[in-house]
């Protein structure tokens, strides 16, 4: 009997986006997944200036999707300061990467504690990186949580 990848006892490795025959880590991974990874990381270990240093001077931001863009390293900064300020945690967790081209798109897991009340915003973000691999574009979808406000950095116009 062949179980479903979500059965109960099924455990299955992800390999999403990974370039055929590399492994994670490696230097052939794809670009925009290791942008997405580096970010990811970077700043889960509050590293602000490696974090920013992935960044093109002329990087655009639409986070979200909907409120208008954001550029330059100024837009990096603020997404940056009005998401970790006093109050305010947020770890990130790319659950799915999908590269193409040079772009990924992401679903993406925000694990948040905004003034003691935990919260978690789900959504899809797609990033593009230059032929260097800075990211140059990222366009966030997401819901608004219900259970905490968001910095008005990141919410709609």
């Amino acid at each position: 009997m062949i179980r479903p990848a979500h059965a109960p006892g099924r455990r299955v490795t992800p390999s999403w986006g990974r370039l055929p025959g590399m492994a994670q880590g490696d230097t052939g991974t794809h670009p925009a997944r290791w942008a997405v990874e580096q970010h990811a990381a970077r700043w889960n270990a509050r590293d602000r200036e490696s974090w920013l240093s992935l960044y093109s001077d002329d990087v655009v931001f639409e986070d979200p999707v909907g409120k208008a863009p954001k550029h330059g390293r100024q837009a990096a900064e603020g997404s940056w300061d009005n998401s970790l300020r006093d109050g305010r945690e947020w770890t990130l967790v790319p659950q799915r990467i999908i590269t193409g081209g040079n772009e990924a798109v992401v679903l993406m897991r925000n694990e948040g504690l905004v003034d003691g009340v935990e919260a978690v915003v789900e959504g899809i973000e797609v990033w593009k990186v230059d032929d260097e691999g800075r990211v140059v574009h990222v366009r966030a979808f997401f819901e608004q949580p219900e259970e905490i406000e968001l910095d008005p950095f990141f919410q709609p116009d």
